[in-house]
C-alpha cells in the first residue's frame, strides 16, 4: 500500500513539476472524463423519467376505463409485493386483443366487480415474460395473493369473449375455487 502511494506521490510531482504543455493536456483529459461521467450519472438517473413520461403521454391518457389503474413503470414488482391481493392485467398497449379488452371494458364497465392493475410490457418484454412466464405479445391477467401467483388467464384462450371475458375477470381473485374445479 504505501508502494502505491508513493508512486502516486511521484506522479503528482511531475504533474506539478511538468511543462505547461503537459499540464493543459492533463487537465484537458481531467475535464473530458469528468464530463463523461456526469453525462453518463445524468443519463441513468434520466432514463427511468423519460421512459415515464413517455408511458404517461402515450399509455395512460389512453386508458378508457375507470376501473383499470395503470402502474407505473418499474413498479409492479413492489406494488404485488405489499398488496395483500391484486390483479394485474400484462399487456402491449396496442394490438388486436387489447384494443378487444379495452372496448369490452369501456362497453360493460358496469358489470366489472372491481378495479385492476395494469401493467404496459413496452420495456424489457423478455425479462417481464421470463419473470412472470407470459407471452408479451398477448392480454394476460394474473391474480396475485400475498405477492404470490394463485389464478391467471390469458384473453387469447377464452371461447366467446364477448361472453366470457367480464365473468372471467370477476372470477380471477376466486383462485380456491378455481383449483378445485381443476382437481
Amino acid at each position: 500500500m504505501s508502494e502505491l502511494k508513493q508512486k502516486a506521490v511521484v506522479f503528482w510531482q511531475q504533474i506539478l513539476c511538468g511543462s505547461k504543455k503537459q499540464k493543459k493536456r492533463i487537465a484537458a483529459l481531467s475535464v473530458l472524463c469528468l464530463s463523461l461521467a456526469l453525462f453518463f450519472g445524468a443519463l441513468t438517473v434520466a432514463q427511468p423519467k423519460i421512459r415515464h413520461s413517455q408511458l404517461e403521454s402515450l399509455v395512460t391518457q389512453n386508458v378508457a376505463s375507470d376501473q383499470m389503474i395503470v402502474l407505473d413503470y418499474g413498479t409492479e414488482d413492489a406494488k404485488i409485493k405489499q398488496t395483500k391481493a391484486i390483479s394485474v392485467m400484462f399487456s402491449q398497449p396496442h394490438g388486436k386483443y387489447f384494443t378487444r379488452v379495452e372496448t369490452l371494458l369501456t362497453r360493460k364497465e358496469a358489470e366489472l366487480n372491481r378495479t385492476f392493475y395494469y401493467y404496459p410490457v413496452v420495456y424489457d418484454q423478455q425479462a417481464i415474460a421470463k419473470k412472470y412466464q407470459l407471452d408479451p405479445t398477448k392480454v394476460t391477467f394474473i391474480f396475485f395473493q400475498d405477492g404470490k401467483e394463485k389464478n391467471r388467464f390469458v384473453v387469447d384462450d377464452l371461447s366467446d369473449l364477448n361472453q366470457t371475458f367480464i365473468p372471467e375477470l370477476n372470477r380471477l381473485p376466486m383462485w380456491r375455487l378455481r383449483q378445485s374445479k381443476n382437481k
